[in-house]
């Protein structure tokens, strides 16, 4: 990929200025001498951070701009990017985990354009930029970053944890019943270690493995909604069984005790401490165990996702989304996509590869990348089974209105996962069928609002009836 120069990035800078903090846990970059331009950068990349405070440092000093850079576990970083944006003091670049999709944000003023250089925006490869995902109208408001090619649910363990229960840790279980049986042996071993940590307090995360699982189960379709017809049907059997397993799971006490207050980053450095001999997680597991316990990483083994009957498991994405933005507020957006731009370069790539975050756009960067070999093995298991989805705002990019007349829907999938494990959700089925309803709902009358305002839009839109699994959905030429 293309160097930048400073010279591209950095033409026509506007007015500048100092902006206030907002937390108080994020370090300061300083950018040497005749420095008068403060950026604020937050990101919730786990096993990123360190990479990157080193680059945000690396650009202050480059571009001549004071940055900040603040890491904020994903549990919080929601919330926090909520208060930002209603006093107007959102970070200048920050991640996307506002949970909108990219219309809406577009609308409510959450983003600004990103105006790339012709030789940074030409640096990602081919794909990498659609219309309603990463760009409206023909402008760029969110940089990918990332492979399409993955998925949460990998089952990560502590190679040490499992050889002292008489398991091959190099024949990792492929079904819910030998996963349960390995649960049980480790628990049957006796010792501290308990047979399985798992993230129930973070409910994004919850509500990402189990689609993962469920998908993987034989799903038709992603988050709920089924691609052959377009509707939501998260009270579909794959759903069940896959909480039915984890409810299983907790209740025969193969979960550590006190795992539903545990944060997605709690969780994992508590079994990179060795807790727990298994770990759902993806594939930022390897980066973010290695950067609370660096020496813990030579304990670490991976699996693929399970599936109930131990079946080689198929899963489907679509295309990468946006991971970076700008706040629709900046101050400094030339400076602010400076650093975006950098993110681009040769050696931003190899540094996120290095870092065992998401695998990067281009998945045959990992090979030659500085990586541990489970993480490698993961990611060619994702680069075999994680096929291209169909998606309705690829197809017609009118479909971006009605994202943009969307809200999240809540309670949401990750909140009756943990309501039930809990127990203050009672009904699993009725509570499923019900959240298909007020997505169908919802979906529907953001189609009907859409169609009002002039889009060409319907939901036959969201209905792909020639979709075959197991394959890879080609965009109509």
């Amino acid at each position: 990929m293309p160097q930048i120069s400073r010279r591209s990035l950095l033409a026509g800078g506007g007015g500048l200025s100092t902006l206030a903090l907002l937390t108080a846990c994020g370090g300061s970059s300083g950018a040497g001498p005749g420095a008068t331009v403060s950026l604020r950068w937050w990101d919730h990349f786990s096993a990123l951070q360190k990479f990157h405070a080193e680059w945000a440092k690396t650009q202050s000093q480059a571009l001549g701009v004071a940055i900040e850079y603040t890491y904020n576990d994903v549990s919080r970083s929601t919330e926090a990017l909520q208060l930002a944006n209603q006093s107007k003091q959102l970070p200048d670049v920050y991640s996307n985990v506002v949970g909108l999709p990219l219309p809406a944000l577009v609308a409510e003023g959450w983003v600004h354009e990103i105006a790339l250089p012709a030789e940074a925006k030409a640096a990602l490869p081919e794909g990498a930029y659609t219309e309603g995902i990463t760009t409206i109208d023909g402008k760029l408001y969110g940089l990918p970053l990332f492979s399409y090619q993955q998925y949460a649910a990998a089952q990560w363990f502590n190679v040490d944890i499992v050889s002292d229960a008489g398991l091959d840790p190099d024949a990792p279980p492929a079904s819910y019943d030998e996963y349960r049986a390995n649960l049980q042996k480790i628990k049957a071993k006796g010792g501290d270690a308990a047979p399985m940590v798992l993230a129930l307090g973070g409910v994004a995360r919850m509500r990402e493995q189990i689609d993962d699982l469920a998908q993987a189960a034989g799903f038709p379709g992603f988050q709920g909604q089924k691609y052959t017809t377009g509707e939501f049907a998260y009270d579909d059997d794959t759903y069940v069984n896959a909480i039915e397993f984890w409810k299983e799971l907790n209740g025969s006490g193969l979960i550590l005790a006190g795992s539903g207050s545990l944060t997605v980053a709690d969780a994992r450095t508590r079994w990179a401490s060795g807790v727990a001999g298994y770990f759902p997680d993806g594939p930022w597991c390897a980066g973010g165990a290695k950067n609370v316990v660096p020496t813990f990483v030579e304990k670490m083994g991976v699996g693929p996702i399970l599936t109930p009957d131990g079946t080689a498991p198929t899963t489907y994405r679509g295309t990468p989304p946006s991971q970076f933005f700008i706040a629709g507020n900046t101050k400094n957006p030339e400076q602010a996509t400076a650093v975006i731009a950098s993110m681009t370069t040769t050696d931003y790539q190899k540094g996120l590869a290095a870092g065992m975050d998401q695998p990067p756009f281009d998945l045959s960067v990992v090979e030659s990348a500085d990586v541990i070999a489970p993480y490698k093995k993961l990611c060619g298991w994702f680069a075999d089974t994680v096929k291209r989805a169909p998606e309705p705002v690829v197809r017609n990019p009118q479909v971006a209105k009605v994202q943009a007349a969307q809200k999240p829907v809540s309670p949401h999938l990750g909140d009756i996962v943990q309501g039930y494990l809990g127990g203050d959700v009672k009904d699993l089925k009725g509570a499923l069928r019900d959240l298909s309803a007020r997505s169908n709902a919802d979906r529907d009358q953001a189609v009907a609002a859409a169609t009002s305002a002039g889009a060409q839009v319907s939901l036959a839109d969201y209905a792909f009836p020639d979709w075959q699994p197991g394959q890879d959905w080609i965009r109509p030429a």
